[in-house]
């Protein structure tokens, strides 16, 4: 079935502003597991995404990202693993510049109202980040559920732990960072007619210690089907860190294109 002209519409207007929006910032990275958050399912699953770009010219640049998940839902239980990583080359240097892996539990309540549970390890080479790990529980609810809408909050508490790269911060930067944060999360989705699915993500993160120490992500993504199992997948996100490195900026902006495989 080919997307309604509504989807088409969003994505022509999704694609425009990643054309517009500039690039090229960098603050801290929050993971956006959320979006593989697959709901309608039962039993095994598994979602993955590609993602790629090339520049030749004054500089050759490739960029090459995948993620995904696989899991088991059953009954109450929700185990799953996401994972991912990033390969970027320049005309310096080719690196894995980043890798992450989360293990996920959920415990199913009642329809709306499920528990969560992970520990997550990262590293990102761009961001001077050598090793970050997580380890968080708390609830999401959902509020309204229809067969195209879905609003979703959640919030809960993550110890987290991170280690820096001590060549390439500044000399009065800490190479080593603790905070137990909220992990505080906002899911609107909206499915059109033809199967095209547009999802806003929120992210807010304070240190319970210092509230003014806060993370802040924004997702906006768009997936249209091009057959059962594959889909286009576009997004747009944008990050704050207000306590960076200070060779870093607090914001960031990504834009993403790519391809995306579902087996359910």
């Amino acid at each position: 079935m080919s997307p309604s002209p509504r989807p088409a519409a969003s994505l022509a207007v999704l694609l425009a502003v990643l054309l517009i929006t500039t690039p090229g910032l960098h603050a801290q990275v929050i993971l956006n597991t959320e979006r593989y958050q697959i709901r309608e399912v039962d039993a095994f699953h598994l979602g993955a995404d590609l993602s790629g770009s090339l520049q030749r010219g004054n500089t050759e640049v490739l960029d090459l990202s995948s993620s995904g998940i696989v899991g088991y839902r059953h009954e109450r239980h929700w185990p799953r693993v996401i994972f991912g990583g990033r390969f970027l080359k320049d005309d310096d240097r080719s690196i894995l510049d980043q890798q992450y892996i989360q293990l996920r539990y959920s415990y199913i309540l009642t329809p709306s109202l499920q528990t969560f549970h992970f520990v997550q390890a990262q590293k990102n080479e761009t961001l001077l980040l050598r090793s970050r790990w997580l380890l968080g529980t708390g609830v999401q609810r959902t509020f309204l559920e229809t067969e195209r809408t879905l609003i979703s909050a959640g919030t809960g508490v993550m110890g987290e732990w991170e280690r820096l790269d001590p060549d390439r911060v500044a000399e009065d930067d800490l190479t080593s960072l603790d905070a137990i944060r909220m992990a505080n999360v906002a899911v609107v989705r909206r499915e059109f007619q033809g199967g095209a699915r547009l999802v806003n993500i929120s992210y807010v993160q304070p240190d319970l210690g210092e509230l003014s120490d806060l993370r802040i992500l924004n997702d906006l993504g768009l997936t249209v089907p091009i057959t059962e199992t594959v889909r286009l997948t576009s997004s747009l996100e944008w990050r704050r860190d207000t306590r960076p490195p200070s060779t870093l900026a607090r914001d960031d902006v990504t834009m993403r294109m790519g391809i995306g495989f579902d087996i359910r």
